[in-house]
């Protein structure tokens, strides 16, 4: 057990079944909303302690201002454990905060338990959970969407279809593109092209009824231009489908459905899922130009076409695999200047997986420069375990105790 782990495990108290009370938690208790946000994340980010962040987080059942720091704990507490597929300590969480203490939960918390149960297989406990929800805004596109996707993985297509009958939302909280491509890929994934038709129809009326309402507060051109990147969205899919059956010309026209013959910007999620089948199906010259053109859009400033961290690694990986690992930093390097959400350590971690020793070490110290956040716990064992694989036992020693008080310096600005 790490050091920075002994300090803050040192620190838990007794806790009784059902608190009532912020010193039933832990003896002298923060319940600062800010400040317990920040040492929830900082165990579960940095420390990767789900059990002491969970004691911290009930605090939040008692802070005076139930305000959306608040909320922000309670949802990342709950999200991470179900991430770590620990569903029953999810679930007592949202009971303890929302129907013990009588928090309000968010979309986010409700989606989370959704999702949970789905996982689990326990499906109807899933909508039975959602039919009991009664919380502002709920149902969200969210929710359709975990709904659907769930419905789908388990095979009751029918169901899922019946979520996307847009009559039962408001238009506020309709079923967007991608809960419909969950039902397309459905009846994709059996063969059944006829209904996945159906469904891509379905999307266009709905998305017409929505839009004559729209009208009042959006201008035509900006509604026909989100049409057509949603329809593009969708037809991802049907790419990929017809990339399965071997009929790459089917494919490729579906790609320029998409891309090429309506000259459109390319939204984030579609350029994501387009860059992921063409490099599945070697399609590698196509994928390259696809993303300069998306790098380039997302110039820009528009936060739709920004490429997200999921897009940039997929062509730093497509770097690596080929052996062309300059040009996966330069590749890495371009997209961090214009991204601040891209962090080192998955490039840092790719280097040292590659013998780019010195190259990892350069962009360490760029992290460590960042202060607070800049590198966590998993950055420091990675150079550590390089070091130590190189045999510079010195600087992995000299790294450590780096980390060790990094962590310390945390704990004492947290704890």
């Amino acid at each position: 057990m790490s050091m920075i782990r002994r300090v803050i495990l040192g620190r838990r108290p007794y806790r009784t079944a059902v608190p009532r009370r912020a010193k039933d938690v832990m003896s002298n208790p923060d319940c600062r909303p800010i400040t317990l946000g920040f040492r929830v994340w900082y165990l579960i980010a940095s420390v990767g302690d789900l059990d002491t962040a969970a004691e911290y987080a009930r605090l939040a059942a008692f802070s005076r201002i139930k305000g959306e720091a608040t909320e922000s704990t309670c949802e990342l507490i709950i999200r991470s454990m179900c991430l770590h597929k620990r569903h029953k300590d999810a679930y007592d969480l949202y009971d303890f905060f929302f129907n013990k203490h009588k928090l309000i939960p968010t979309n986010n918390c409700c989606n989370c338990i959704i999702e949970s149960r789905f996982q689990q297989g326990l499906v109807d406990e899933a909508l039975d959970f959602h039919r009991s929800i009664i919380s502002r805004g709920y149902p969200n596109e969210d929710t359709l969407r975990v709904l659907t996707k769930g419905l789908v993985q388990c095979g009751r297509l029918d169901q899922a279809k019946a979520f996307l009958k847009a009559e039962k939302f408001p238009y506020s909280n309709r079923p967007d593109h991608v809960a419909f491509n969950n039902l397309i890929q459905g009846f994709l994934d059996i063969g059944n092209l006829d209904k996945a038709n159906l469904v891509l129809d379905e999307f266009k009326r709905a998305w017409s009824d929505w839009s004559d309402f729209a009208l009042s507060w959006h201008k035509p051109n900006s509604l026909s231009l989100q049409y057509e990147q949603k329809v593009a969205f969708l037809m991802t899919t049907f790419m990929e489908y017809w990339f399965k059956q071997g009929k790459e010309m089917e494919a490729m026209k579906c790609y320029e459905r998409c891309v090429v013959a309506n000259k459109l910007p390319v939204r984030s999620d579609t350029g994501s899922a387009l860059l992921k089948i063409l490099l599945k199906y070697g399609k590698k010259t196509h994928a390259w130009a696809l993303y300069h053109d998306m790098f380039d859009q997302s110039q820009s400033g528009i936060s739709c076409l920004r490429l997200d961290s999921g897009t940039v690694k997929k062509m730093v990986d497509e770097c690596f695999d080929i052996g062309r690992c300059s040009q996966a930093i330069e590749t890495y390097n371009k997209a961090r200047t214009n991204n601040k959400f891209l962090d080192n350590t998955y490039i840092i971690t790719r280097c040292c997986e590659n013998g780019m020793l010195s190259e990892a070490e350069s962009l360490f110290a760029v992290s460590l420069g960042r202060g607070f956040g800049g590198a966590d716990v998993a950055i420091f064992k990675t150079m550590i375990a390089s070091y130590l694989n190189a045999g510079r036992v010195d600087d992995a020693l000299k790294t450590s105790n780096m980390m060790i008080d990094s962590s310390l310096i945390e704990v004492s600005k947290l704890f």
